[in-house]
């Protein structure tokens, strides 16, 4: 059942046996599946199934820096289904070296391992329509072994894949089952403003909500789920008072600490010596029909020898924005992402960025943005490659009743291909959000936000890459262009977050070196459960969607167990 908030009356107190706050992806399958279990849920959304400015404002931070973390209003959405919106639909799973203990990596103690979380892979798969939970190109049978003809797996490995979704929205791809459920309402048009706990327990007794426009609705359950994103998530904590008086959480002053985001950019080309045709570039499928590609990475031991940050990289295609690339589906990619229709190609960030401008926690932008003669010349010089690139790109990603295409991608006749970078950022307690005097229209108190990036960040990336180079030489199959000079220097200009907002309410086994335990419930506030990245120890080398869904179907296992003994 689907309801909006403005057919409940003023005052009014809804309840159900769990309230999840916030429908997005990890909000939509928690419910479905505690209601699946004979329990009610109530669902309790922000936004409403079409996007509204006025409810998307009340997500702006007071304080940022502009160069260095993306607006809010580019990095969440307040809307049925939220930020699985504007996701891209790139699904990969964290790495068992994550959970190791790494003395280089500082405090980073998960309360799971890997082996815990490994059962819920294929759950999380189903629910993100990725296909079957295998991230390795050796193991599935008809695709090549190898990047390059060479290549083969050594300390440096070219088979870990990431799978892609659909890709979904989960409020459209799941509306049906909300709508038809008798378990589940879904209240839209209703924030949040503050969890209130029974004075003197350690428990929450009811939600403290609101409408725009003034409407107040009491929600009670017998457990809650945070689920609003990240930094929403932390802010709603830091907003609600706990029994220490503090911040449900902030017991131990970690709530809104250890901000993590990614380090991710293009400092370098590789250049195969191999035959261009047989580079497998872009994007593969299953047998299942589900895209995958492959990834640069580094094997467990080499890392923790070398004392690397997680990391990945692969193929990508040229700045789009500088027509020096000479190829004219790019530029044609160019001039339709630049043009008036570009909004419904591709979401508010990545269009921006694609097309030159520098987005912060975007790997592209800030190239030299050609004249559109010289994008128009490129068409037209190869207009043959272009329309053919078109009629597949356009078959397969807006008119196929199939999986869309994820992306375009422009295989390189040269062989030279830009080396895209995705490599983790190291916890650092100083990198935080707090809150900020300024509320909002519903009178929140806003967030600042300060993300700090490191030396070791930076130079983490830098030696990944002249251990790829390495590699590539010593077996020659090709080698890396360093596009700069001073590397650092480069990874430093581009480096900056937002997109993916992990660690500020991190998990610990002990109360005192954490927010929540390994079973997402505040440490002393038992009946409140976080499901978001924001509880993540370590960011990993992967976006954090996946792992979200692990997380929230582990969950979902957890409230029924409790919710039934109680």
């Amino acid at each position: 059942m689907i309801v909006d908030a403005a057919a409940v009356a003023d005052g009014a107190t809804l309840s159900a046996d769990l309230v999840v706050i916030g429908a997005g992806p990890a909000g939509i399958a928690i419910a479905l599946e505690v209601a699946d279990a004979g329990f009610e849920v109530l669902l309790v959304e922000s936004g409403r199934k079409r996007f509204s400015r006025d409810i998307q404002k009340l997500a702006d931070a007071a304080e940022w820096d502009r160069d260095l973390h993306a607006p809010m209003s580019m990095t969440t959405r307040r809307q049925v289904g939220g930020t699985s919106v504007i996701w891209g639909g790139r699904c990969v799973p964290y790495d068992p070296i994550d959970f190791d203990q790494r003395p280089f990596v500082g405090d980073s103690t998960w309360p799971v391992s890997y082996t815990d979380l490994l059962p819920y892979f294929q759950r999380a798969c189903d629910w993100l329509a990725c296909g079957c939970a295998i991230f390795d190109a050796t193991l599935i049978d008809h695709l090549p072994k190898t990047l390059v003809p060479g290549l083969v797996d050594s300390e440096v490995r070219t088979s870990t894949l990431e799978r892609w979704s659909v890709p979904m929205n989960f409020g459209k791809y799941y509306e049906r089952r909300l709508r038809r459920s008798n378990r589940v309402r879904l209240v839209t048009g209703l924030t949040c403003t503050e969890i209130v706990c029974r004075p003197g327990e350690s428990s929450a007794d009811h939600l403290e909500c609101r409408k725009l426009g003034g409407k107040r609705i009491r929600v009670r359950g017998r457990a809650y789920v945070v689920a609003c994103g990240g930094l929403e998530s932390t802010r709603l904590l830091l907003a609600s008072p706990g029994p220490s008086g503090k911040g449900i959480g902030n017991h131990s002053g970690h709530l809104g600490r250890w901000y993590m985001a990614h380090v991710e950019g293009v400092v370098a080309n590789v250049r195969f010596r191999t035959p261009p045709h047989a580079t497998v570039s872009g994007f593969e499928r299953d047998v299942d029909g589900v895209y995958v590609r492959r990834r640069f990475s580094f094997t467990r031991d080499f890392q923790q020898e070398h004392e690397l940050p997680n990391i990945v990289a692969w193929l990508a295609n040229p700045e789009l924005a500088d027509a020096r690339h000479r190829n004219g589906a790019l530029s044609f990619a160019y001039l339709a992402l630049s043009s008036p229709f570009g909004p419904l190609f591709a979401p508010e960030a990545q269009r921006r960025s694609l097309t030159g401008e520098n987005v912060p926690g975007a790997p592209y932008g800030g190239a030299e943005r050609s004249p559109l003669r010289r994008h128009f010349a490129n068409v037209l010089r190869d207009r043959g490659s272009t329309a053919r690139f078109l009629v597949h790109f356009g078959l397969k990603r807006f008119l196929t009743r199939d999986r869309r295409l994820p992306g375009f991608f422009a295989q390189s006749p040269s062989n030279v291909y830009p080396l895209q970078y995705h490599a983790e950022h190291l916890p650092n307690r100083e990198s935080r959000a707090t809150l900020a005097s300024d509320r909002d229209a519903l009178g929140m108190p806003k967030l600042e936000i300060d993300l700090r990036f490191t030396e070791q960040d930076v130079n983490g990336v830098a030696r990944s890459h002249h251990y790829w180079d390495d590699s590539l030489r010593r077996t020659g199959c090709g080698r890396l262009e360093f596009l700069h000079d001073d590397v650092e220097a480069a990874i430093w200009e581009r480096i900056g977050g937002g997109f993916h907002q992990v660690g500020t309410t991190r998990m610990s086994v002990r109360a005192d070196d954490g927010v929540v335990n390994a079973d997402l419930a505040v440490h002393d506030v038992g009946n409140v459960f976080v499901a978001s990245s924001s509880t993540f120890v370590t960011s990993s080398q992967a976006n954090s969607t996946f792992m979200i869904m692990v997380f929230a179907v582990r969950l979902a296992d957890h409230l029924r167990s409790i919710l039934r003994s109680v």
